[in-house]
């Protein structure tokens, strides 16, 4: 991927998007970004590349609860998750919350 590529791919909708999010049940971090594809989350232990997780996202009172793939870490900051299987309902929800942050 090739510096044009990765600019292309940040311009995906991404908000500003901090709450509490749980990681396989066991990890809390705190969120930073989120788009229709992924979220950054802030956290000080990085989590191996390409890692499946469970993501639950808070959103008006309930819980979106997703699949996403480890894209990348960095120690002692952040690491970025790919949402991957999303069901057109969690998709719609994730859409729904963006839609809800730009408002």
């Amino acid at each position: 991927m090739d510096d044009k590529d990765k600019k292309e791919r940040r311009k995906c909708g991404r908000c500003n998007f901090r709450e509490d999010i749980l990681i396989d049940d066991t990890i809390n971090c705190v969120s930073s970004d989120i788009s229709e594809n992924g979220l950054y989350v802030c956290m000080m232990q990085p989590l191996e590349k390409d890692r499946i997780v469970h993501v639950t996202i808070p959103f008006k009172g309930r819980k979106i609860i997703v699949k996403a793939r480890v894209q990348y870490s960095h120690p002692s900051i952040g690491t970025g998750l790919i949402f991957i299987d999303l069901n057109d309902e969690q998709r719609s929800t994730v859409r729904e919350l963006l839609k809800s942050i730009k408002e």
